[in-house]
């Protein structure tokens, strides 16, 4: 089984600082795979906020994204396709939010919805302290956070753990 899916991305500062736009995205399935996509800036975000406190979360420095970033075109092509049929969960409504901006960066519409995690987790019918103990096997095995794709590993592990019941 490799659905449901989990996003997750960094942004260019903590929306408390600004008008942010997204810079890292990734996409994990509860198989194990995940992509990664470092985001080239849009010219449409030129003006847009970008915080050292963030920079300092994630470690993606403007210079990184101009060098290794790829166009948001190509970056929202290739999520869509590696999303594939999934239903795609995040633990963050802001996911959801950078999604639509780079979506209406090139014009495009979002390419799927993005649902909230905890929907998932109560259809399922799972318990708090189920929810709570996958969560923290999860951390222990992928610790490291505000990385995209370890962010959405983590989640996508935690989902994995509860379908499998195998939790310490």
């Amino acid at each position: 089984m490799s659905c449901p899916a989990l996003i997750d991305f960094e942004a260019s500062c903590l929306p408390e600082y600004g008008q942010s736009y997204p810079i890292e995205v990734a996409l994990a399935r509860i198989d194990g795979s995940s992509r990664t996509w470092l985001i080239r800036p849009s010219p449409k975000w030129r003006f847009w906020d970008w915080s050292e406190e963030a920079e300092a979360l994630h470690g993606i420095s403007r210079e990184m994204l101009a060098r290794e970033g790829l166009p948001p075109e190509q970056v929202l092509a290739e999520l869509a396709e590696v999303a594939g049929d999934c239903q795609v969960y995040a633990d963050a409504d802001l996911d959801a939010y950078w999604l639509e901006v780079l979506a209406g960066a090139v014009g495009a519409p979002v390419p799927f919805p993005v649902r909230y995690l905890g929907e998932l987790l109560v259809e399922r019918g799972y318990t708090r302290p189920q929810v709570v103990a996958a969560l923290a096997e999860a951390k222990a095995r992928l610790p490291r956070e505000h990385v995209a794709r370890d962010d959405a590993s983590r989640l996508a592990l935690t989902v994995r753990l509860l379908l499998d019941g195998d939790l310490p």
